[in-house]
């Protein structure tokens, strides 16, 4: 099997009815690493799931791909502190300083590990500039 026609399943399978089937398969996009996955983990960064979301937000973060910055900014408005805290990590990978606004702001989050994540993110971003 070569390493397209597994990306072509696993990115057919992010459609799947299952929202563990779905979460599967956004991981394995990331342990595959091929920068083709992107683009179909943004768009499943709007799953009615949390479980897919939080999952395609981590595995952005393995590519660190700047194309993610924005989706990423606005799953930061999330309800769930655990998908809030993946997309903190995304964005502290790629360090886009477009997200330092909104990672500021994290730094106010309920949730402490949203928190620690947020910081390390902006400290990223200062580094980077």
């Amino acid at each position: 099997m070569t390493e397209g026609k597994r990306i072509d399943f696993l990115v057919k399978e992010l459609q799947d009815k299952s929202w563990v089937v779905r979460e599967d398969a956004a991981e394995l996009l990331a342990e595959i690493g091929d920068p083709e996955a992107v683009e179909p983990l943004i768009n499943t960064l709007n799953d009615d799931d949390w479980h897919v979301k939080e999952a395609a937000a981590l595995s952005l973060a393995v590519f660190a791909d700047s194309r993610a910055v924005d989706p990423l900014i606005r799953l930061m408005q999330d309800e769930k502190p655990s998908v809030r805290y993946a997309a903190a990590i995304g964005l502290a990978s790629i360090a886009d300083k477009k997200a330092l606004n909104v990672l500021e702001d994290a730094v106010k989050d309920e949730n402490p590990v949203v928190r620690k994540v947020a910081k390390m993110g902006i400290e990223a971003i200062k580094k980077k500039e």
